[in-house]
């Protein structure tokens, strides 16, 4: 068997300024993966992109100070040279900082969020920007073993690195009894998502009634698959029923509770942040640091706010959704995310929304990308090399670069419609709770671009695609928890292609 390449890229000057003479540990810790990595056939090293002889030895220049430029740059520069399957980036913001996107929804009054962290940019060729246009394409399988802001904790790391190690791929049947928590409002679209999954939606808790604290049977089963609220440096996620918002899951439910290599996929709205418990107000952990401190061996989730429908299928629900339907196929943890995220812009394009250009911004892989949990099924009677996989990979997302078409935002315009058109607008409204007078912003696709898929141009022909947006609020919210909802009508010339209805998360 051909070994393969791990990169594990961080900074030598934050690690050992955060964790003083405890950094002999950390490297101890990674002597300990490269030797388990070695006995599968992986070839892991680590790199400190700040450290003059780690950089030379990687043959990549020496970063002189950690910004989020030099990281891409170095980050960029080590794919290139060494065409890893796997790139592990260690270290929460504090260590190895997070790329900021600049928001692509503009509606400030609404979504604060100014910029959205992001690992996207490491996934994909382009070099350094703020800019989401710049990012439609993820070729490379990247994945972040976080440790916590603020805190110097050597039992977390140990329990983390050793979970990684410890960790043995097993039959598909062991991971089919998941645990599933959805707000009650969301109940329809949670349904959905757990039944393409996992065939049926039994195990689908609904909050309400189910709240937290949730016992440990609950929570046992090795799939968590949760669509609630959440809210910024908050330890609980949400329910939702009309003007009552419950505490679904707090982190407390997930300590000491959870089985060992577990896996995760939250939908809300900052539902992978990490962040410093002394800034939260009952200090205690995120949720995603809790479940890797408790065995976990993945979490996706998003960093700011998150949309999806209440009904039916779309942005969050898709990312989540299909990165564990690539796990539960016998995918890397890292192959299952990048194929998620290039399932959801071949399905979402060539057009992009802001609201679909945020989504694969915010979304995040937590954990080593090259953990394999579940076995190949016995009866597979095919196979493929890795090399082989990686390639196609690298080939579909430098053709989806070439092919998306992300929207800019555009000053206010008046729209012309058509008659039918016009009806088509006052069904959309009335379909998603709108009257259409609503504060509205407009994004814009430029026509016939040299980009645009020969089937987009005839449909659109040599008009722009006009995003329309409508904001409402929704129903009225704990303080901590953000509420709106959202109406996109996609437009071309005087004609209506379509309207998204999206809630936040």
């Amino acid at each position: 068997m051909k070994n393969v390449i791990k990169l594990i890229i961080t900074s030598k000057s934050n690690l050992k300024q955060k964790y003083g003479t405890n950094f002999s540990k950390i490297q101890t810790l990674f002597t300990k993966l490269k030797a388990a990595d070695k006995k599968l056939y992986i070839i892991t090293r680590v790199v400190y992109i700040d450290d003059k002889a780690s950089a030379k030895s990687a043959g990549i220049p020496v970063v002189a100070s950690i910004t989020r430029k030099d990281c891409k740059t170095a980050v960029d520069n080590l794919f290139n040279k060494h065409q890893p399957a796997y790139m592990v980036l260690f270290g929460a913001q504090d260590v190895f900082p997070f790329q900021e996107i600049s928001n692509p929804v503009k509606d400030r009054d609404n979504d604060d969020d100014v910029t959205v962290p992001s690992d996207l940019p490491y996934a994909c060729n382009e070099p350094y920007s703020t800019v989401f246009t710049s990012f439609t394409g993820p070729t490379r399988v990247v994945g972040r073993i976080p440790d916590i802001p603020g805190t110097v904790d050597m039992t977390y790391l140990n329990t983390v690195i050793d979970t990684i190690i410890q960790a043995k791929p097993v039959a598909q049947d062991g991971y089919m009894n998941y645990f599933g928590m959805t707000a009650f409002v969301w109940k329809k679209s949670t349904r959905e998502s757990v039944s393409n999954i996992f065939g049926n939606s039994t195990r689908l808790k609904e909050c309400p009634p189910s709240k937290s604290p949730l016992t440990g049977p609950q929570v046992r089963p090795l799939v968590h698959f949760i669509n609630c609220h959440g809210s910024p440096i908050d330890s609980n996620f949400y329910g939702q029923q009309g003007k009552s918002y419950p505490v679904a899951i707090n982190s407390a439910d997930i300590d000491q509770k959870i089985d060992k290599y577990a896996v995760v996929a939250a939908e809300c709205c900052y539902g992978a942040q990490v962040y410093d418990p002394a800034n939260s107000e009952d200090k205690l952990l995120s949720i995603a640091n809790t479940y890797l401190k408790n065995k976990a061996l993945a979490f996706v989730g998003s960093s700011t706010i998150a949309y999806g429908p209440a009904d039916g299928q779309g942005l969050a629900d898709l990312i989540t959704q299909d990165f564990i339907k690539g796990v539960l196929a016998g995918a890397s943890t890292g192959r299952a995310f990048l194929e998620a995220q290039q399932k959801f812009l071949t399905s979402e394009g060539p057009h992009l929304d802001p609201y679909e250009q945020k989504t694969l911004a915010q979304f995040y892989l937590l954990g080593d990308p090259s953990v394999k949990i579940i076995l190949p099924p016995p009866t597979e009677k095919s196979a493929e090399s890795l090399d082989n996989r990686r390639i196609k990979l690298f080939s579909k997302g430098v053709d989806l670069k070439a092919t998306m078409q992300p929207c800019r935002f555009m000053k206010k315009k008046a729209v012309r419609t058509s008659a039918k058109s016009k009806i088509e607008f006052q069904r959309a409204c009335k379909d998603a709770g709108f009257t259409g007078k609503e504060k509205e912003l407009q994004y814009k696709v430029p026509a016939k671009s040299a980009s645009t898929t020969s089937f987009a141009k005839s449909l659109t022909g040599s008009k722009d695609v006009i995003f329309r947006t409508f904001v409402r609020q929704g129903e009225k919210a704990r303080a901590n928890v953000i509420n709106f909802e959202v109406l996109v009508v996609k437009t071309s010339g005087n004609e209506i292609l379509g309207y998204r209805h999206y809630v936040t998360k």
